[in-house]
């Protein structure tokens, strides 16, 4: 269940040790980080939060209770957790739906439909995310149309650097049956969205061609920003956990979702990001895009995942 978390371009950077039937460890594989696009590891660690918050909505459904260290100090450097299974602990009706949700979440890069995401429940999207470790923001309709330009932004500036576009060609649109790496080219559409819904190329930046007037496309969806005032790897790896919460309940509300990370990856564009557009003192981590899938938009098969072998290890 932990394996089937979201992860930057499908990388997938984790491996588990099973100490015993009562112990998990869960380790950075930093030899899927991605030096171009992610040179501080901000991502990899916020995929590796989702992976720990999928095992511990999975220890829960199945009524044990789990106590969770995050980077002990007695380990090795990339040593990111350890779940200390326990007693038992009767899962309840929430538990249930959280593992419905994580066996249903898919990373839905297709345009979502014309209704818009109520307030209320965008609200409730956030308070799940601060319960979680990390205060979200909805973002209004200026600050999505603000987020669209620094999308393209950060999109041009990557483009000019060959080491990102290696990574893209490695990772992204991969041809079917070649690998269980990255992100299949099956799963990405003709036309990926960013958060107002506008078309964005295979390499992440805008085309520049929109197909609606930008606050009719911004009203169809809603984005939270996930933060932390902690802009290290204990706060990559809370932002993480609480962008697999949210995005859990998310799924049980019945809307797709989306992360966008194009905002965050850049740090001048990030700046702009906090101070210029949220105007925030935190930092903002990840975005998760949602919204309500068409009704006649067939679900989405799960993006491949690595050999159970390959990710444990002695």
């Amino acid at each position: 269940m932990a394996m089937r978390a979201p992860s930057l371009h499908n990388t997938q950077p984790w491996r588990w040790r099973v100490l015993s039937e009562h112990t998990l460890e869960l380790y950075a594989d930093h030899d899927r980080q991605l030096g171009g696009i992610d040179p501080r590891g901000r991502l990899m660690t916020v995929s590796l939060g989702c992976a720990l918050h999928h095992a511990v909505v999975a220890v829960r459904s199945v009524d044990r209770a789990v106590r969770v260290e995050r980077f002990p100090d007695d380990g090795p450097p990339d040593l990111v957790a350890r779940l200390h299974l326990e007693g038992p602990a009767q899962a309840g009706h929430q538990d249930r739906i959280a593992l419905a949700s994580l066996v249903a979440r898919r990373t839905d890069r297709r345009p979502f439909s014309s209704w818009e995401v109520p307030a209320a429940t965008l609200g409730r999207l956030a308070e799940v995310s601060s319960l979680a470790g990390a205060p979200a923001v909805v973002l209004d309709v200026r600050q999505r149309v603000a987020v669209e330009h620094l999308v393209a932004t950060a999109g041009l500036v990557q483009a000019s650097r060959p080491s990102v576009e290696r990574e893209r060609g490695r990772w992204w649109a991969v041809e079917p049956g070649a690998t269980y790496d990255g992100v299949p080219a099956s799963l990405v559409p003709d036309r990926v969205v960013d958060p107002l819904g506008r078309g964005r190329d295979g390499v992440g930046a805008l085309d520049g061609t929109p197909g609606e007037d930008a606050e009719a496309v911004a009203e169809r969806a809603g984005v939270l920003a996930i933060c932390h005032d902690d802009d290290t790897r204990v706060g990559w790896l809370a932002a993480g956990e609480a962008l697999s919460a949210t995005w859990l309940e998310a799924v049980a509300e019945g809307l797709g979702g989306v992360p966008v990370s194009l905002p965050v990856e850049e740090p001048e564009v990030r700046e702009r990001l906090r101070s210029g557009v949220l105007g925030l003192t935190v930092q903002p981590q990840v975005l998760l895009r949602v919204g309500w899938p068409h009704t006649s938009t067939a679900r989405l098969p799960v993006a491949p995942r690595r050999p159970i072998d390959d990710v444990l290890v002695p």
